[in-house]
């Protein structure tokens, strides 16, 4: 339900079109979208928790040992990729501990609920969500065929039982996989496995706003600078610098000292940057050299720089 809302969110669709908008327009196809969602969530919980139960029967240690090598994979997954660090603009171990909290959270959410607006680029990732289905599938089979070779108490449930709920889950989940695949729209099918980072989502909803729509492009500035830091100089700089002035006028409701907090001095008018009240103490690097005192005149507008 959530991701449901999440996806038919006219908010969502219109910052970030290209990763909101799976579930079609018409009535009847999204009611069948919506219960091909319910039913492999389902079966996905089902399954990986059959698996966890299995693997805790057997030996605890059996399954501390799958689902830390579970995380960890998803941990260095991220790291290599350099896409661990969470996209708020925190610094210091703030940034740090919040990241391994974040990370490990939506991990946990992914593994036992399969919310599928969790597979965006700034929580597990199209194709780490894909591997996750994939692996949670590949577990439930494993630790059956552990289960029924090794485990041999009394409480045992016979190979049948096994048989059964795997087949009756896996039919469930595959049908209702293949329903929802044929119902979306097909544009938006590679969002289910594309291996887009956390930066290449936050250009790509830069790119994809329309002109007039400065609200949606004045987020790429209200997250860490690591999230625009190799592209920001090409796409974002050009932009502020050329409407800052207009914003100043205009007052836009984003345009607040928060978020012109945020933004780097590079990034603002070298004429504000001396002149604008809001920004006290962003000043370029050669001010620096000047007295405080002066700094604070300039600022104020009370003297002309020379």
């Amino acid at each position: 339900m959530i991701s449901y809302d999440w996806d038919t969110s006219p908010q969502n669709r219109r910052a970030a079109s290209f990763n909101y908008g799976y579930i079609p327009n018409k009535a009847l196809s999204r009611a069948i979208c919506f219960l091909s969602m319910m039913a492999p969530s389902f079966a996905h919980v089902m399954l990986r928790t059959f698996s966890c139960a299995l693997l805790a029967v057997m030996n605890t240690r059996w399954l501390l040992y799958f689902l830390a090598a579970d995380m960890g994979l998803f941990f260095l997954y991220k790291m290599l990729r350099r896409d661990f660090f969470y996209f708020l603009n925190l610094t210091g171990i703030v940034r740090l501990s919040i990241s391994i909290l974040e990370r490990f959270v939506i991990k946990l959410m992914g593994d036992f609920t399969m919310l599928i607006h969790l597979r965006g680029p700034c929580e597990l990732g199209g194709f780490w969500f894909l591997l996750t289905i994939l692996l949670s599938m590949m577990s439930c089979f494993v630790s059956s065929w552990l289960y029924s070779n090794y485990y041999d108490k009394d409480d045992k449930l016979s190979d049948e039982t096994l048989q059964t709920v795997l087949s009756v889950l896996g039919a469930m989940w595959i049908t209702s996989a293949v329903t929802f695949t044929l119902v979306i729209n097909r544009s938006h099918l590679q969002t289910f496995y594309n291996l887009d980072t956390a930066s290449d989502y936050c250009k790509k909803t830069f790119l994809n706003a329309r002109e007039d729509q400065d609200d949606v492009k004045s987020y790429s500035l209200s997250i860490h600078q690591d999230m625009y830091r190799t592209w920001g100089d090409e796409l974002v700089k050009p932009w502020t610098l050329e409407n800052w002035s207009r914003w100043e006028e205009e007052k836009p409701a984003w345009f607040t000292d928060a978020w012109i907090e945020s933004v780097p001095n590079t990034y603002i008018p070298y004429d504000w940057r001396v002149k604008y009240k809001k920004t006290k103490g962003r000043v370029d690097p050669q001010m620096r050299r000047r007295s405080s005192v002066q700094q604070v005149k300039m600022l104020m507008g009370d003297v002309e720089e020379k």
